[in-house]
């Protein structure tokens, strides 16, 4: 009982006890509660500053990241550039043999004075003349060696027109020189010509005039020649306005005067005798006997008139025994009028004998 009552009466104490610390504790709650309040305010600051933090280094991030790809760009593009840089220096310097720096010393124009407009036109020009260099071609080099070679030819070449020139001169006088002579010779012959087919003509035609003369040009060299005929009984007329048979006296009477101005060894005359009567034929042959006579040319005629045959010192004919087979006949007529008058003289004395028997 003591025991109990002990333990009621503790236990009778514990509610005033636990109303004590339910009071501290409620103080205690209240103040734990207002700091909470005061914590979560802070929280929420803090929170918001996370978060505002938060949304802070994503910019950061993302302005970062561009900032990266910014710097690489930019690496990249300064890489170029100093590669493009380098070559740069690299063509100057193979194109002007000089260093970049150097090279406004070098510079034909000052580029500083020039404007926007004029330096475009600065580099238009730059472009055409590069665009004619380049269409040149690459250098050669050996230009200097293949120089010295065409400056040796075109020596060898000056020299050799030198010798031309000198030769062209020389052949134009000798030219001049021929052709002064070959006027004074053709004059001379020609004079001796148509004197002798004047003779002549007038001899064949038994009367008339005839003359040669120069035309068309003062040289001789250059002139033509044309034939003046006028037979007996008729006007003075060119060849051409003649008859057959004139014209072929005309041209004997020509031919006849160059033979008698320059004698040719043989003279072919092809049945010259064609157009010619009789009387023209003796007349002919009479001027054929006549040069034949001076020994310096031999005449070989072609005819089948029997007068001309008959005048002949030595006949040719061909003749056809038998069909198909040719033979060449020759008869010496002089011979055969020798033998002709010596049988005649022989048989004059036989008769002679004769009657004195």
């Amino acid at each position: 009982i003591k025991t109990l009552e002990d333990k009621i009466k503790a236990l009778l104490e514990k509610p005033e006890d636990k109303s004590k610390n339910k009071e501290a504790l409620l103080d205690n709650i209240s103040k734990l509660e207002a700091k909470l309040s005061e914590v979560s305010e802070k929280l929420n600051i803090r929170e918001n500053e996370v978060k505002e933090t938060s949304q802070a280094l994503k910019q950061a991030e993302i302005a970062l990241h561009s900032a990266r790809e910014e710097r690489a760009r930019i690496q990249a593009t300064y890489a170029a550039l100093n590669e493009q840089f380098a070559d740069m220096e690299k063509l100057i310097e193979d194109k002007f043999k000089v260093k970049p720096h150097n090279l406004p010393d070098h510079a034909a124009a000052d580029l500083v004075k020039y404007q926007t407009g004029d330096i475009e036109n600065l580099k238009k020009q730059k472009d055409k003349l590069t665009y004619q260099r380049d269409s040149m071609g690459p250098v050669n080099l050996q230009a200097d060696k293949e120089a010295q070679e065409l400056e040796l030819e075109v020596s060898s070449l000056l020299r050799e027109k030198n010798d031309l020139t000198q030769a062209i001169d020389e052949l134009r006088g000798a030219i001049m020189k021929i052709n002064k002579e070959a006027r004074a010779r053709l004059l001379g012959a020609f004079e001796h010509v148509n004197a002798h087919f004047q003779s002549l003509f007038t001899r064949l035609f038994v009367g008339g005039k005839a003359h040669l003369a120069l035309i068309d040009s003062d040289d001789p060299l250059n002139a033509g020649l044309e034939i003046y005929a006028q037979p007996p009984g008729k006007a003075l007329q060119s060849l051409s306005l003649l008859s057959g048979g004139e014209q072929t006296l005309t041209s004997i009477a020509l031919i006849f005067a160059m033979f008698m101005t320059n004698p040719s060894p043989i003279c072919v005359l092809d049945e010259i005798d064609a157009p010619l009567d009789d009387a023209n034929v003796d007349r002919v042959c009479d001027l054929l006997e006549e040069i034949a006579e001076r020994g310096d040319t031999q005449f070989l005629i072609i005819t089948h008139h029997r007068l001309t045959m008959a005048r002949m010192d030595r006949l040719y004919g061909v003749t056809m025994s038998e069909k198909g087979v040719s033979q060449l006949v020759s008869v010496d007529l002089q011979q055969s009028f020798e033998f002709t008058d010596q049988s005649g003289a022989d048989n004059q004395s036989s008769q002679t004998n004769q009657k004195v028997a």
